[in-house]
């Protein structure tokens, strides 16, 4: 799967972008709002990826996928649209670089993958979860469309700010 706008190319994660993987995975903003790997090494993310990425390539166009700037030709961040056992629909997720942020990236990229679940899954909603601390991930969503659910237990016990997409 490749999505495109003019600024932005997603595609799916490959084990090859595993140097920019440990530098997202290791990237403070990662670390406090969505968690700590504790991946100290390229060739531990390797790995990691190794691991991750055929699970992902069974999704049927459902994973993690890496934001690559048009312009640096670079790869800025992460997007994932997953569907979780737990949840009767999609949702999306996303991260970026210092880089990458405060550019409007993430909104872009985030409307693209949006899109993609529509048209490919035809579902009626998308969901989206941030920590009640991520101010910004909070303002990005509602700017998006999304309207706040409210609070649960998504991952591990810890409590998510839960958003919704209805399409």
């Amino acid at each position: 799967m490749i999505l495109e706008s003019d600024r932005l190319i997603i595609r799916e994660a490959i084990v090859e972008d595993a140097p920019f993987y440990f530098k997202m995975f290791n990237d403070p903003d990662w670390i406090t709002y969505i968690n700590d790997k504790g991946l100290k090494s390229v060739e531990e993310t390797k790995v990691y990826l190794e691991d991750i990425l055929p699970k992902n390539a069974k999704l049927n166009g459902l994973g993690f996928f890496t934001v690559i700037s048009k312009e640096t030709e670079e790869a800025i961040g992460t997007s994932s649209a997953l569907q979780r056992d737990s949840l009767d629909f999609i949702d999306v997720g996303y991260a970026f670089l210092p880089n990458g942020r405060g550019k409007g990236f993430a909104s872009e990229a985030t409307q693209l993958m949006i899109n993609y679940i529509k048209e490919k899954f035809k579902q009626e909603k998308v969901y989206a979860f941030t920590i009640p601390e991520n101010k910004r991930s909070k303002r990005l969503l509602e700017k998006l469309g999304f309207s706040y659910v409210g609070e649960q237990s998504i991952f591990e016990g810890e409590i998510d700010c839960v958003y919704e997409y209805k399409f």
